[in-house]
């Protein structure tokens, strides 16, 4: 369809059925990459034995990082979050990630956190999935996340 007003000559006007084809076509795939790491909003598994973790997993409720405590917001390993866990806020401290990690250092299939209360110790008493043996040599305190974990990788 062509126009006859001077600033539309030449131009082309697709027709509805037309914008939709393309909507189609261009909608069903994204050219932007995938984050690597954890961020705001990013679904993480809580991994230890505590009250709410359980009934959090039981329910099937999603538990999602709500704030970030590093400089840039981004969560990797070992850093300290804010969750929302049975509409509670808990601060939690990441120790898997699915995202692609430096050398020699794990992947995990899912994001795991442990909860911990506002002193750094943690709520549960036993962690359910092998923690990453290199959280020693991290700075911080991790030490009970430690000793309460039985399997390392």
């Amino acid at each position: 369809m062509f126009a006859t007003s001077s600033r539309l000559v030449g131009k082309f006007v697709p027709t509805p059925a037309l914008r939709c084809l393309q909507c189609t076509i261009n909608c069903n795939f994204s050219t932007s990459q995938s984050l690597s790491e954890l961020r705001k909003l990013s679904t993480v598994k809580i991994v230890d034995n505590s009250v709410i973790g359980k009934k959090a997993m039981e329910s099937g409720s999603k538990v999602k990082i709500i704030q970030v405590y590093t400089r840039n917001q981004v969560a990797h390993v070992g850093d300290k979050v804010l969750v929302t866990i049975q509409r509670e806020k808990k601060k939690a401290i990441i120790v898997g990630c699915v995202q692609k990690q430096k050398t020699m250092r794990p992947r995990f299939d899912s994001n795991n956190a442990v909860l911990i209360d506002d002193t750094g110790a943690p709520i549960g008493t036993r962690i359910r999935v092998p923690v990453p043996s290199h959280l020693r040599g991290l700075s911080g305190d991790f030490t009970k996340i430690l000793s309460i974990a039985t399997k390392f990788v």
